[in-house]
């Protein structure tokens, strides 16, 4: 709804004065409270005046109202310097929202968290907010990284009333968001906050739905060193206008592969071929560099792009480990390629046979189809350190195969 000013200044007898500001919005409010009843409500009126600021609530861009006389119940500790009571549309935000606000003055923009809210008679919801203090860097179960903006207070918190409780200096308490992401967090986490390492030794997820509450103590140990690696199997290739090829790529932190790592694709001449989702598509004639990019790891390989097709020239390509531990299971996966690129409308036909040729197969087959096989090590201790050759002959032609030797090995 949009307020009519100058409607008010008449009926109040204020007509061009530009001084008397809030008294003009009382007045506005009072008459228009006593023509409409209860139709309308003041944060109504409110929230459509100059006295709304524009934020943004867990990603989503709205307005609310500040009203910087009131703080927190707890009024003689470093809390109340960050807390503010907002007035906001009811439904909008939650405890544990994250509250983002420009200053109009400093053109500051802070973060917020709502610790606590209430439904007010009017319509509106009564939030306190906290302004965050600093962020939690950690990496979730997929090695990717988040920053969460979080309230740290040195002591203890007293949830029932937000109060501090002091403690000793190696001791704090910090505030976040009740999420999927930071449920992930666990005990004994070690965080780097500052100059110093912070252990968690106790989440409270309970005394406050949608808050967070982790009590951590100083820790001389470092947070764990994370070592990303990105490698694109597929090599430099020549493909044609209208081909598309699936890049295929491993990611590892410390050495361990990340079986959903979250990819970023970069082509340095679009015009010439794009990349989305790992799969390439050649646009026009010309060259490109695409690149895959992992926790700022990154690797490329070279593309040319023609305009004319050549003849048929099938490959067949197995990927997988060299070894199997005795009595477990592992998983080898083939493409078919023409000219170097994917063709998933061909398949294979696996075989298997004991390097030494002996007739009874060290390893049994589990489940197969055109495009990968699953195959499980016998419990026999007799086999370990023996080699089976896996064979996947392009489906329609016997000459077109690619052999992969797996070797036996034991746990210890």
């Amino acid at each position: 709804m949009t307020i009519d000013m100058d409607y008010y200044r008449k009926i109040n007898e204020l007509f061009g004065t530009i001084d008397k500001k809030d008294y003009l919005q009382k007045q506005a409010i009072k008459s228009i409270n006593k023509t409409n009843d209860s139709v309308l409500s003041t944060f109504e009126i409110l929230i459509n005046s100059n006295y709304a600021e524009n934020i943004i609530a867990d990603g989503i861009s709205t307005k609310c109202i500040f009203d910087y006389s009131k703080t927190s119940q707890d009024t003689k500790t470093e809390l109340a310097f960050y807390t503010k009571e907002m007035w906001i549309e009811v439904g909008i935000t939650s405890v544990g929202s994250v509250v983002k606000y420009t200053d109009k003055v400093s053109l500051i923009e802070n973060t917020y968290i709502v610790v606590s809210k209430q439904e007010h008679i009017d319509g509106y919801d009564v939030c306190y907010i906290q302004r965050c203090n600093n962020t939690l860097q950690f990496y979730d179960s997929s090695s990717i990284l988040h920053s969460i903006p979080c309230i740290i207070s040195k002591g203890s918190i007293s949830l029932d009333e937000q109060k501090i409780i002091s403690t000793l200096d190696s001791e704090i308490a910090v505030q976040i968001s009740d999420t999927d992401i930071t449920r992930q967090i666990e005990m004994n986490y070690i965080f780097k906050l500052g100059l110093r390492s912070w252990q968690v030794t106790n989440i409270d997820d309970i005394t406050v739905n949608g808050l967070l509450i982790l009590r951590m103590v100083y820790n001389e140990t470092e947070p764990p060193v994370h070592i990303f690696g990105i490698t694109i199997q597929n090599s430099d290739a020549t493909l044609y206008v209208g081909n598309t090829i699936s890049l295929n790529i491993i990611c590892t932190d410390n050495e361990v592969q990340v079986l959903s790592p979250t990819l970023i694709y970069l082509s340095s001449n679009i015009e010439v071929a794009t990349v989305a989702n790992g799969v390439i598509t050649c646009i026009s004639e010309g060259t490109a560099i695409i690149s895959a990019i992992y926790n700022g790891i990154s690797d490329s390989i070279n593309l040319t792009v023609q305009n004319e097709m050549i003849a048929d020239n099938y490959i067949v390509d197995i990927v997988g480990a060299k070894t199997v531990i005795l009595n477990s299971t592992i998983t080898l996966n083939v493409s078919v390629f023409n000219n170097g690129v994917t063709d998933i409308t061909k398949s294979v036909v696996w075989t298997l046979s004991n390097q030494d040729l002996s007739s009874n197969i060290y390893i049994s087959i589990i489940s197969q189809n055109g495009s990968s096989i699953t195959l499980k090590a016998t419990s026999n201790s007799a086999y370990i350190n023996k080699y089976v050759v896996i064979k996947a002959n392009k489906s329609d032609d016997n000459l077109v195969y690619d052999e992969h030797l797996l070797q036996i090995k034991s746990l210890f």
